[in-house]
């Protein structure tokens, strides 16, 4: 009996460690709960892997390209299959070699969502040593996460449509430092020295892969703000605790992950949709875009569905608050700052110490924000430059009153608002006496008279713009051009900036007129059109002129080829937020190839009737080799 009494103390303690162990899983029964679920089929699974329909509709694929990332042979294909071999590999501690630790450590929103659905304990599947995963989770320390729409910038291909991405604020930022957070980005991984036709080509064709990256959300807002001169627009998500976190556990799994990348289709805003997903798998959202995702288009969508995304805040570029701050100063005020940028005005001018306080600071703010602004377009005298930069700095430290500027003003249309990139056009076409049916259809994305509200001023990117027209004197319907790339970039100049404009036309083309080249067949034929100009004014009215060469290659042509140079000059002009106007003249004369030459002269005018909704009209002479007379367009812009 004493013997007894005496083991008991230790039979209790082994008892204990016995309970203490975690009972050993039953991996076939798991697997077996999860198919009597379907959890393969759940939206969730799915959006994890990043399925989505083959274009044919017989199956799925992940657009995900990395082997590591799947489990199962089968696993790109096969939802189940990838299920199965994701539990198994969670069972028996599956170590993934290019990541260097367990697959419960890598795939931490797979293993949570699982743990959820089978009715698990927390710890059940591993994941109780994670140390890289909880001090990456501690540094974001997500609180909010909102959607970041930089504006388009034609000068990059990569950014002609403007960008979106993610950014994380962390809980324990202080108010209104939204630039410690970091940013969820989705690009190309193309390197630093991809440029140019053969990164635009390789962009739409597949040649590179994606890949997500998380940086320093003050590094993006410097490259798109103060670099690229690109105002940004911040969408708050209204994501729960946990869709938050289960969106972050998801990014955790994306790291060194690679996509298939297209420019117009699977790029950042169809992969952040991608990730929206994840949070919150009922929006499906993606299946929206199968062909193309121009990121205005997903900002309005995502926009449209009630309870994601709260109010925008609007985050100015350096240029458009140096624009905005100069319109303040006077013509005299303006002089000085440059020349105190320049280095011309010294700090102790009569003309800069007799101003009123508020003035001379408010003239040194624009001097140096204006010698920034040069630094970051032109860094080759950077030393010298942010030397004089902390000068003017010093100077207007000691001056102990505010400057009089006004904060820069939101926009009236944020960019969610703005009218949809699609646009179908039918119109009737008088020309040379007859009267003809015209229809376009313009995939993407803005022309200078569209409703200019939400898009950037002066900017005016067609892409894929076809045009089909009846010929009066058979009834039938022809392709009477196709714009394959149009881009007109009009920036301002004034005391401060001197940008240069541009213009580049591309695709197929017949004339406006009947013909161009005296005996020549009016053929479809490949053009290449543009060249450099100059634009003066402001958002409501511009004035520019343009130098103009110009390339035609047709087989009715003799030798089969026309060069031409020319010049063109217009005005534009916003009267009301309702109409847009323009009047253009211009001339090309072929020089090369055979002979020819084109004159005009058009007034073109938008009426609004709704924001998806336009009447425009053009009337126009034209003069060619062959006839001259005048052309009439009218019809309704529909956007979709």
């Amino acid at each position: 009996m004493m013997r007894w009494a005496a083991l008991a103390p230790l039979l209790v303690f082994v008892c204990g460690l016995v309970q203490a162990q975690p009972a050993t899983l039953d991996l076939a029964a798991l697997q077996a709960r999860a198919a009597e679920q379907n959890l393969a089929a759940s939206a969730q699974w799915q959006a994890l892997m990043h399925y989505e329909p083959d274009w044919h509709g017989s199956g799925l694929h992940s657009t995900v390209v990395t082997d590591w990332f799947f489990l199962s042979p089968e696993g790109r294909r096969d939802p189940a299959a990838e299920l199965d071999a994701t539990l198994a590999a969670f069972v028996q501690g599956r170590h993934i070699e290019d990541r260097d630790r367990s697959a419960a450590c890598t795939f931490i929103a797979r293993r949570r969502f699982l743990v959820e659905r089978l009715g698990l304990a927390d710890d059940a599947l591993g994941g109780q040593d994670c140390e890289k995963y909880e001090r990456w989770r501690e540094a974001l320390a997500p609180r909010q996460i909102s959607l970041i729409f930089p504006t388009a910038f034609p000068n990059s291909p990569s950014s002609m449509f403007g960008h979106t991405l993610l950014r994380i604020d962390s809980s324990r930022r202080a108010r209104n430092t939204e630039l410690l957070s970091y940013a969820v980005n989705f690009a190309a991984a193309a390197g630093d020295d991809a440029q140019g036709l053969s990164f635009a080509w390789k962009g739409l064709t597949g040649g590179y892969a994606g890949i997500f990256g998380l940086f320093p959300y003050y590094e993006k807002v410097k490259q798109y703000a103060w670099i690229e001169h690109r105002d940004v627009w911040a969408y708050p998500l209204e994501l729960s605790d946990t869709e938050t976190d289960r969106l972050v556990d998801h990014l955790w799994e994306m790291d060194g992950v690679r996509f298939a990348y297209f420019f117009l289709s699977k790029n950042c805003s169809y992969q952040l949709l991608s990730l929206l997903e994840v949070a919150r798998p009922e929006l499906e959202l993606t299946e929206q875009y199968d062909w193309y995702a121009i990121p205005a288009d997903t900002i309005r969508t995502d926009r449209g569905l009630p309870g994601l995304m709260g109010t925008p805040r609007f985050r100015p570029s350096l240029e458009t608050t140096l624009r905005w701050q100069a319109d303040q100063l006077s013509a005299d005020q303006r002089a000085l700052a440059r020349g105190v940028a320049a280095d011309d005005v010294a700090f102790d001018d009569s003309r800069l110490t007799e101003l009123e306080p508020d003035a001379h600071a408010a003239v040194l703010e624009v001097a140096h924000d204006y010698l920034y602004y040069r630094l970051q377009s032109d860094p080759a005298n950077a030393p010298a430059d942010q030397a004089h930069a902390n000068a003017i700095l010093l100077a207007r430290s000691r001056i102990a009153r505010p400057s009089s500027f006004a904060p820069v003003s939101t926009p009236k249309t944020s960019p969610d608002q703005a009218h949809r990139t699609l646009r179908v056009a039918a119109s009737t076409v008088y020309e040379a006496g007859d009267l003809s049916f015209g229809l376009r259809i313009r995939p993407a994305y803005h022309d200078l008279l569209d409703d200019p509200g939400g898009y950037t001023d002066g900017a005016q990117i067609n892409f894929l713009d076809l045009g089909l027209r009846t010929d009066p004197s058979d009834g039938e319907l022809r392709i009477d051009d196709l714009t394959v790339l149009n881009i007109v970039s009009l920036s301002p100049r004034n005391d401060l900036f001197k940008p240069v404009s541009f213009q580049i036309d591309t695709g197929l083309r017949r004339r406006p007129s009947a013909n161009v080249f005296d005996g020549v067949d009016n053929n479809l034929g490949y053009y290449l059109q543009g060249g450099p100009g100059l634009a003066w004014g402001s958002d409501k009215a511009l004035a520019y002129v343009f130098g103009l060469g110009s390339v035609d290659a047709n087989s009715a042509l003799s030798p089969g080829y026309a060069l031409g140079a020319g010049a063109s000059a217009g005005v534009l002009a916003y009267p009301t937020r309702r109409l847009q106007l323009k009047a253009e003249t211009g001339a090309l004369e072929y020089v090369a190839g055979d002979d020819g030459y084109y004159r005009w002269a058009k007034l073109t005018q938008q009426f609004n009737l709704t924001n998806d909704l336009g009447l425009r009209s053009e009337f126009g002479w034209e003069n060619t080799a062959v006839d001259s007379g005048l052309r009439a367009t009218i019809g309704l812009q529909a956007y979709f």
